[in-house]
């Protein structure tokens, strides 16, 4: 007997570490929405992602912007072993041939230049487009930092709303079972029937599901918000949900969508791809360089580094250069960035069809959640004054438990029913920010 009362003991006191333990691994830290914010902008995935395609571009401005300036090379050639290659001349005073040796410098140290005149403007073509990229992912960096600091705020929200459903689950709860200790001790006296006990257990275990979903959407809530920020640590957001109110929205116009940054950037890039088919068709056309050879060489010994028996050449020209025939390579570029154009822009279009659709959905449904919230606080007041009147009449005897238990019931639902009209408003109007690009919560 004292051996099973020890392993139960035993037992608790493992059960009880690994309790603590795990609730001190899920320390929350609170944050404030700011602060939330300020964090994403330093650990958001999509935000870092974004600001290395933007510097990604400008590298490739730079890559194309080399073009412009002169090409300088060296190299350094030596031969280990070589076998000249011969040449028999016939001199008219000598009855046989004479065979003279292709002398080949065994060391040549080599300075190339070249500088390019004239290219169909392929190359402008394609600086131009380079260009137009940058700024297309600039553009694109400053969009998903605004959509994560929406993202977040939204977030916040949800976890602030399902913080406030789950208090008033949790009220509920205690009322319901505080009724259904007083109907049951009536049961006993003799006031209330089993019908009564039986349905306020009824209302209890529907109270209690509900609490345990808030609960649920509270830890989801946090959850979602950490992956948002890029963090795996648990948050608490500290603050308290605005007030919406239908003047936030009241000089928004669908035309705004068009100052939307992605979309901007969207129109950048058909531009850059329209340059890129330009350069890409100039194939065709005749390149024109200059260029230049200083060559330091030794044809005498087998010395590499012996001055005295090196010589000097060089070459100063112009070349042409003119692709007739490449296999229809330049061709198929130059297709590849047409089609590449023609589906950016149809995106585009595509996207500004949805973000008008999107700016007139969100409005309507911003205004209605509007509606309902002042309509659930109005419910608030009154459930809360239907409340007071039914604990009044039960305490003289004109009121009885059930009067209270509905009373009581509508009071919690008309709170319930005010915070998701609050968030579903809250929730429409940052969906009208990320449809229109303008900050209209003010953040």
């Amino acid at each position: 007997m004292m051996k099973k009362y020890c392993f139960h003991v035993l037992s608790a006191v493992s059960f009880l570490a690994i309790l603590f333990a795990s609730l001190a691994g899920k320390a929350q830290t609170p944050v404030t929405l700011q602060q939330a914010v300020d964090l994403a902008y330093s650990h958001s995935p999509q935000i870092l992602k974004a600001r290395s395609s933007a510097e990604e571009a400008s590298w490739k401005r730079v890559e194309a912007q080399a073009t412009y300036l002169p090409t300088l090379t060296g190299s350094v050639n030596y031969l280990a072993d070589k076998r000249y290659m011969l040449t028999d001349v016939t001199l008219p005073s000598s009855p046989a041939p004479i065979t003279i040796p292709q002398i080949v410098p065994t060391t040549i140290y080599s300075l190339t230049a070249q500088y390019n005149l004239f290219d169909g403007l392929a190359s402008t073509n394609r600086f131009l487009s380079a260009r137009k990229f940058e700024s297309a992912g600039q553009k694109e960096s400053d969009w998903a930092r605004f959509r994560v600091a929406r993202e977040i705020q939204l977030q916040f929200y949800k976890v602030l709303a399902s913080k406030t459903l789950k208090e008033v689950a949790s009220a509920n709860v205690k009322v319901l079972e505080d009724h259904l200790k007083d109907v049951g001790n009536f049961r006993k006296a003799g006031i209330s029937t089993n019908y009564d006990v039986l349905r306020v257990e009824v209302q209890v275990s529907e109270a209690r599901s509900e609490l345990m979903n808030a609960e649920d959407n509270v830890l989801i809530g946090e959850g979602r918000l950490g992956e948002a920020l890029g963090e795996e640590a648990a948050f608490d957001p500290q603050g308290e949900l605005p007030v919406p109110k239908p003047e936030m929205i009241a000089k928004l116009d669908d035309r705004d969508v068009e100052s939307r940054p992605d979309l901007a950037a969207m129109a950048l890039k058909t531009e850059g791809m329209d340059d890129l088919a330009t350069a890409a068709s100039r194939h065709w056309v005749p390149r024109v360089s200059l260029f230049g050879t200083y060559q330091f060489y030794n044809n005498r010994t087998n010395e590499t580094f012996n001055n005295e028996d090196f010589r000097e050449a060089y070459q100063v020209g112009v070349a042409l250069t003119w692709n007739f025939f490449d296999g229809f390579s330049q061709m198929a570029k130059s297709g590849q960035a047409l089609e590449q154009k023609r589906q950016t822009d149809l995106s585009l279009r595509q996207a500004r069809l949805k973000a008008k659709q999107d700016v007139d959905l969100w409005k309507r449904k911003f205004q209605y959640n509007c509606a309902v919230f002042r309509s659930r606080q109005s419910d608030v007041e009154k459930a809360s004054e239907s409340v007071r009147l039914a604990k009044e009449g039960r305490r003289v005897g004109a009121r009885t438990e059930t009067d209270l238990l509905d009373a009581e019931a509508e009071l919690h639902r008309a709170k319930a029913g005010a915070v998701n009209a609050q968030i579903g408003a809250l929730e429409a109007l940052i969906n009208l920010e990320l449809a229109t690009g303008r900050n209209l919560s003010q953040l």
